[in-house]
């Protein structure tokens, strides 16, 4: 039997779906039930792909990622997480989001509003990454300090 390899470039990439999720579930299945009968499962890889970690970008094999992809849960498309309940989010920075596919708090699956809404806010590095803001802060702080001791100098 011929294996393929899984296609590279924005054509391995696939949203998330509840689809998706229940493939993911059925393999394990089938995995635990090969186990369980004595069989031998499909060695897959031993090891996550080390260029493909959260936080770094996307090896460019993969190409930069559809703008319709951005910023949305997709299948995970590092081989060794095939198996287990995990997605990823990719930035328009092509960096790398892993998440857990678990119900979080055991009541907010992956496809819940409060969730996507948690992990949108998660990946955007708005209020700290423009120049302005940290200004803001660089202003800010020497005022926050007279404050503090201006009102310390008060009690002495």
């Amino acid at each position: 039997m011929v294996i393929q390899p899984d296609p590279t470039g924005q054509y391995g990439m696939r949203r998330f779906t509840p689809e998706s999720l229940a493939e993911i579930e059925r393999l394990i299945e089938e995995r635990r039930r090969l186990e369980l009968e004595g069989a031998a499962p499909e060695p897959g890889p031993q090891e996550p792909n080390g260029g493909m970690e959260a936080g770094k970008s996307l090896p460019m094999i993969y190409g930069d990622a559809p703008d319709d992809m951005l910023n949305m849960p997709l299948e995970d498309i590092d081989p060794f997480y095939k198996e287990q309940k995990t997605f990823i989010v990719i930035t328009k920075g092509n960096t790398i989001f892993r998440f857990n596919a678990e119900p979080a708090c055991y009541i907010l699956s992956p496809f819940n509003l409060l969730r996507r809404g948690a992990i949108k806010i998660l990946i955007h590095s708005y209020p700290f990454s423009s120049e302005s803001t940290s200004a803001h802060f660089r202003c800010l702080l020497p005022w926050t300090c007279r404050w503090h001791v201006a009102e310390n100098y008060y009690y002495i």
